[in-house]
């Protein structure tokens, strides 16, 4: 059970809430920038790289570009999105915002009935079914998958044969064992 929180704890949180969102924000208004200048010249990527190669890593510049050009919301940038944040990646920015914005997305159960879920809180096999390559499946696409799973048939295991025909050849395997009816079948087949 979740122990109330103090006011002092409130303050605390609430300061770092601010400054956090503050951060965000700066993030993004980089983002931005860069975004505008590499516009206007590319070759200025090499200029902000060298500018800032001991406090920004090489690999940090396209994600500063993708969230500049909205491709990328900056929540992701730190982990935000948690277990599916490569999946929430994949999605349109509008659909990434609708996200971090809290929105609960139409989930339909294998008993037809429709559920509202957080992406970010779902399970493996309900990540499966709600996230196609590059959107959020409609609850149409859901169903298909859900049918799709269902329609797939289960294949019993195949037995083993001591041995193997290959033309008129036929090879044991290690410790292979026969009795008279299965020898018979084996000179038949041969």
């Amino acid at each position: 059970m979740k122990k109330p929180t103090t006011a002092i704890q409130r303050d605390y949180l609430g300061e770092f809430k601010a400054a956090f969102a503050a951060g965000i924000q700066g993030i993004v208004k980089a983002g931005e920038i860069y975004v505008a200048a590499i516009d206007e010249n590319p070759k200025l990527a090499d200029s902000f790289r060298e500018e800032f190669t001991d406090s920004i890593p090489a690999a940090a510049w396209g994600q500063f570009e993708a969230v500049g050009r909205k491709w990328l919301h900056p929540n992701l940038i730190l982990g935000g999105g948690g277990e599916y944040a490569t999946r929430i990646k994949r999605l349109p920015y509008s659909q990434q915002e609708r996200v971090f914005a809290g929105e609960r997305f139409d989930m339909l159960t294998g008993a037809g009935d429709t559920l509202k879920v957080d992406l970010r809180e779902i399970g493996k096999t309900q990540a499966d079914q709600m996230f196609a390559e590059r959107h959020v499946r409609t609850l149409s696409e859901q169903k298909s998958w859900i049918e799709a799973r269902r329609a797939v048939p289960v294949v019993e295991p195949t037995e083993l044969l001591p041995y193997t025909i290959s033309g008129d050849r036929v090879t044991f395997r290690r410790g292979a064992t026969l009795t008279r009816a299965e020898l018979k079948r084996l000179v038949m087949e041969v």
